[in-house]
């Protein structure tokens, strides 16, 4: 493999020279590494440089030029381009690296004849596997790397002081507080064990409501959780599952907007099917018009016909939906508000013959409030397509 020949007893007026938001960038991302922390998203970055600089930084202009010198500075020191550990928020999993790419070509030229996100899984790679960072520190100065690292360690023991997921399962659960502690602790050795085989690209409890969405099937489907699974009668993706459930109560969706933003920069879609596909997140458009007319403009479950009371719903996910599938009216399910918060939080799901399947979550006395039994059947007009999406949201997202 290429490599940049200085040492770190060349003096330091011959490196790359760090500016201040620099200095706290390389100690932001050396801590996250040392403590196996995953990946970090550009908006985490700016908040956490805005923090400790005392200004507001800009996660969309800027951090470009901070990133490049500070993965300059480790392919000068011989060590990997720690610049690959920021991604964008939610960014399509075949597109993950592309932003890295051309600064990691500019400083490994080996890389030119690889694709993006193999040259960026091959840094990842090279960071997890790096035992020795004190080159790093030493350039950083002991003393001005740990004042640095004590403040995000304030931050991270503020932040985890409560468990609130733990909280959700004595909520909503009849779960004993052992069970409740080995679903928590099943969520932590699933994220760190999918994490280390590079299935996923942050740690799940780092993760946005969207980013969770994305990572779902890429989890249940991987062979070493399947076989995990099965031994644990199904604990851990009932877990997986429940944390979905949690973070969907407490997520405001804010992060979803990076999502729009990369569809509409796309231009190898037409402007009209780029706007379709935007309005389809949030239940409008084209794909909400076809859904009306699929049903009667009515809810399937309820009846009721009021449109402003109508909400158009994804089956399977629009993260995780090709953009065929995210204007797909057979993706979808035209339901009232809250039968749409059911179904999309995993509460309730269907068969492809339109039996009803409901949550433990919900509670006997709340199905009796929402007029719900188990083993009612609803009129879904399916398709082979439509039972395909039923299956995934069976199996992916609902919470038994």
């Amino acid at each position: 493999m290429f490599m940049v020949t200085i040492t770190y007893r060349q003096t330091v007026s011959q490196m790359q020279v760090l500016k201040d938001i620099d200095r706290e960038l390389l100690c932001l991302l050396l801590d996250n590494i040392q403590g196996h922390k995953g990946n970090l998203t550009y908006k985490e970055v700016a908040n956490a440089l805005s923090e400790r600089l005392g200004r507001t930084i800009n996660p969309h202009f800027g951090l470009a030029e901070h990133l490049g010198a500070v993965s300059t500075l480790c392919c000068e020191l011989g060590l990997p381009l720690i610049s690959a550990t920021v991604i964008y928020s939610g960014a399509n999993v075949n597109r993950i690296g592309e932003g890295f790419y051309p600064l990691a070509c500019e400083l490994k030229p080996e890389y030119k004849v690889m694709e993006p996100i193999a040259v960026w899984k091959k840094e990842l790679q090279l960071i997890r596997s790096c035992k020795d960072w004190t080159p790093l520190e030493k350039y950083l100065g002991a003393s001005s790397y740990q004042a640095s690292t004590d403040l995000l360690a304030k931050r991270v023991k503020k932040q985890t002081a409560s468990n609130p997921f733990s909280d959700c399962l004595r909520q909503h659960t009849s779960l004993s507080d052992a069970s409740i502690s080995k679903y928590v602790g099943a969520v932590g050795t699933i994220s760190r064990e999918m994490y280390n085989e590079g299935v996923i690209f942050k740690p799940i409890i780092n993760m946005t409501a969207f980013e969770l969405d994305v990572a779902i099937p890429l989890i249940l489907d991987n062979p070493s959780f399947i076989q995990k699974n099965k031994r644990g009668n199904h604990m851990y993706s009932n877990a997986i599952k429940q944390y979905r459930y949690y973070l969907n109560l407490v997520s405001d969706r804010s992060e979803d907007a990076s999502y729009e933003k990369e569809i509409e920069a796309d231009t190898t879609i037409s402007v009209t099917e780029r706007r379709a596909i935007v309005q389809s997140r949030i239940g409008q458009g084209i794909f909400r018009k076809s859904l009306f007319e699929k049903y009667d403009g009515k809810c399937l479950i309820t009846g009721i016909d009021h449109p402003t009371l109508l909400v158009a719903s994804h089956i399977k996910p629009w993260a995780v939906s090709s953009n065929t599938e995210r204007l797909s009216v057979e993706n979808g399910l035209l339901l009232s508000a809250t039968y749409d918060k059911l179904f999309d939080s995993g509460l309730i799901t269907f068969s492809k013959d339109g039996t009803l399947y409901c949550s433990s979550f919900i509670g006997s006395d709340n199905l009796k409030r929402l007029h719900l039994e188990k083993g009612m059947h609803f009129n879904l007009r399916p398709s082979q397509e439509m039972s395909e999406y039923l299956e995934f949201h069976s199996d992916k997202l609902f919470v038994r």
